[in-house]
């Protein structure tokens, strides 16, 4: 299960609420079918995937930004320290970075947008 738009987030959240209250209103989440507990969890696994893309949580950067950062430091052959010197930081930062541990300040962005190549939009989502 795969979200592919905001309007369809929103139409998988508000199932996965009534999901949620079913199983409240039965008393456990346990005592829902098997189908719903199914699908809350496809559910709430595309709402995770989609919410870390698209609406991480403050301080942490979009998996959209490190996955593409990722890609360009594999095609162009670099290892994660040769992409933080390149961009000039810290190998430690960059681990942090890429791993949700820091956020993007505006200088680190600019020069992840000119030295890896990565589009201006993916980079400030």
């Amino acid at each position: 299960m795969v979200i592919k738009s905001e309007k369809e987030y929103k139409d998988y959240e508000a199932r996965a609420e009534a999901l949620m209250q079913r199983g409240t209103q039965l008393g456990d989440m346990d005592l829902l079918s098997d189908e719903d507990k199914s699908e809350f969890m496809m559910l709430s696994e595309a709402l995770e995937e989609y919410g870390s893309a698209y609406h991480p949580l403050p301080g942490q950067m979009s998996t959209l930004l490190t996955d593409a950062i990722l890609t360009q430091v594999k095609q162009k052959g670099l290892k994660q320290k040769d992409a933080a010197r390149m961009i000039g930081i810290s190998s430690t930062m960059f681990s942090d970075l890429i791993h949700g541990r820091r956020s993007l300040s505006f200088e680190v962005a600019r020069s992840i947008h000119k030295m890896l190549g990565i589009p201006a939009d993916v980079v400030l989502a």
